[in-house]
């Protein structure tokens, strides 16, 4: 190989070399302006009415407040119970037995 071929070689690949980098550099950049303008966006806040109907669940809490004042606290009690605690016990058990 003479020193011409090698020369020729060495320039291609420093080329390609050169080329990958501002390839990658320029992807970067597109990465980064990416990632700067999501995190400038946000979602507005709306400061309206009491806290607990600001919460992504006031759905739930009502519904909550509500079976809490139609089935009142005793039989609320029992219903969680009977219908929450218990499976959780027996599941609990059964894992711990081995069956």
């Amino acid at each position: 190989m003479s020193s011409i071929d090698s020369n020729s070689s060495q320039t291609t690949i420093l080329a390609r070399m050169a080329a990958t980098r501002a390839e990658l550099i320029a992807a970067n950049h597109v990465n980064t302006l990416i990632a700067n303008s999501r995190r400038s966006v946000r979602a507005p806040t709306i400061q309206e009415g009491p806290l607990f109907l600001q919460s992504p669940y006031a759905g739930l809490i009502a519904a909550a407040l509500v079976v809490s004042a139609v089935l009142g606290p005793a039989h609320l009690v029992r219903t969680a119970v009977r219908r929450g605690l218990t499976p959780w016990i027996a599941s609990t058990a059964r894992s711990l037995v081995g069956g």
